[in-house]
């Protein structure tokens, strides 16, 4: 491994974060020592739940991890689910182009139908071809 960076926050480290239609960014991490053809592995973590149990209707929320700024290239997205609590976990592989990148680990959902309760976690590793 060349380099690695994380950015985390455990459960019960802060105050459960409602989700509404807004992107809201949760995390981000700086990928440096970037070498054309390198691999980088990128993990993500967020656990959440439904703020709204008494509807009987199920949280909804949209993961993104976007590439170098709030508003860049979506890289990934997935739309989650649950009754009442979830746990959202993904590694995903990329080979290296630029130096430098930051990633941003972003959540929304359109009809505020989840909470953030932690944890959540965003690692990136580089490593040589």
């Amino acid at each position: 491994m060349k380099y690695s960076d994380k950015s985390s926050a455990d459960v019960g480290s802060f105050d459960p974060i409602l989700v509404g239609p807004e992107q809201l960014v949760l995390t981000s991490i700086w990928l440096d020592s970037v070498a054309p053809g390198d691999r980088l592995v990128l993990r993500f973590e967020v656990g959440w739940e439904n703020p709204d149990l008494a509807s009987w209707d199920s949280g909804e929320m949209e993961i993104m991890l976007r590439e170098d700024s709030p508003d860049g290239v979506v890289v990934y997205w997935n739309m989650e689910s649950c009754f009442a609590k979830g746990r959202s976990k993904e590694q995903l592989t990329f080979v290296g182009t630029i130096p430098q990148r930051r990633y941003y680990l972003t959540v929304r959902s359109n009809d505020t139908r989840a909470r953030i309760t932690g944890p959540y976690t965003l690692q990136g590793s580089v490593y040589a071809p």
